[in-house]
């Protein structure tokens, strides 16, 4: 329930009517009608009744009333609170990302970030997520978005957006045998991406190893415009290419049958707990 419907009620209570209501809140009348109907539809009862002299409270229409008060009182109150912890909150929060999250996932996270709280300032530092999750146990990364589940027993991570991955080619016409025999343009060992790879592969019969590797490149882009150029095949996430899907500079041959799973991560003993707490927050927002 929006908290302005409670307000706006108490205050054509307050003041006796719809009109005086709308004056004092600088909105117009209907305005006022609207909020109070929302109100109503979302409690479930009607609150107000048009008299010929006025409006009169309903038997549900004083409780919500008398109750309203407090709540809307504390709510202020909770407001407030928050308002101040946010324009307190500052330091250094250390931000690691593996490829994906970084380019995909984090953008907008941290304008949410620098806007809710101005006076922290971030750093952010993009490798693999091995990486990025060997910074964050030896105390250099405080919080970490990454492809692969931590394994250290300190460290606590809370799942986050999926994605596929898809192998990709600069043709469509691929056979089975084309998928174990063609060169691969792979990314390097300890990557997110290589990693969920190696694990699909597993599970499809071949042996990772098996593998043929054209070549080891650290940077999607690259190994797009390889692939592009007709080097080889490619694992990639589908987010990286889904317009050059649509463009028809690629073709996706094969989609891997199993997500690939996102994660924040950060060390339970973290010095920089309330910074952690407050982008963890931001992060798990409802939409």
């Amino acid at each position: 329930m929006d908290m302005k419907y409670l307000e706006t009620f108490i205050k054509v209570c307050d003041l006796g009517s719809y009109s005086a209501a709308a004056e004092a809140m600088n909105i117009s009348q209907p305005g006022v009608s609207k909020q109070i109907g929302r109100l109503q539809a979302n409690l479930g009862v009607t609150l107000l009744r048009r008299e010929d002299n006025g409006i009169k409270l309903t038997e549900a229409g004083r409780e919500v009333y008398l109750s309203g008060k407090n709540i809307l009182a504390i709510w202020n109150k909770l407001s407030d609170a928050c308002h101040t912890v946010s324009s307190q909150l500052s330091g250094l929060l250390r931000i690691g990302a593996s490829t994906i999250p970084s380019k995909h996932l984090l953008p907008k996270l941290l304008m949410q970030v620098n806007s809710t709280y101005p006076h922290v300032e971030l750093s952010v530092n993009v490798a693999d997520s091995q990486h990025v999750l060997d910074s964050l146990y030896r105390g250099s990364t405080d919080i970490a978005y990454v492809g692969t589940k931590p394994e250290h027993p300190e460290a606590h991570y809370i799942p986050m957006a999926a994605d596929k991955l898809v192998v990709i080619s600069n043709r469509p016409e691929w056979s089975d045998r084309d998928l174990q025999d063609c060169p691969f343009i792979l990314r390097e060992a300890g990557s997110g991406t290589r990693t969920a790879f190696e694990q699909a592969v597993s599970a499809m019969g071949v042996m990772p190893d098996r593998v043929k590797c054209a070549a080891e490149v650290s940077d999607t882009g690259l190994i797009i415009q390889l692939v592009e150029a007709g080097m080889g095949l490619a694992v990639v996430s589908r987010l990286d290419v889904e317009s050059l899907i649509q463009q028809g500079r690629i073709k996706v041959v094969y989609e891997l049958p199993a997500e690939r799973q996102f994660y924040l991560v950060f060390m339970r003993d973290s010095s920089s707990q309330a910074l952690i707490k407050a982008f963890v927050q931001l992060a798990t927002a409802p939409v």
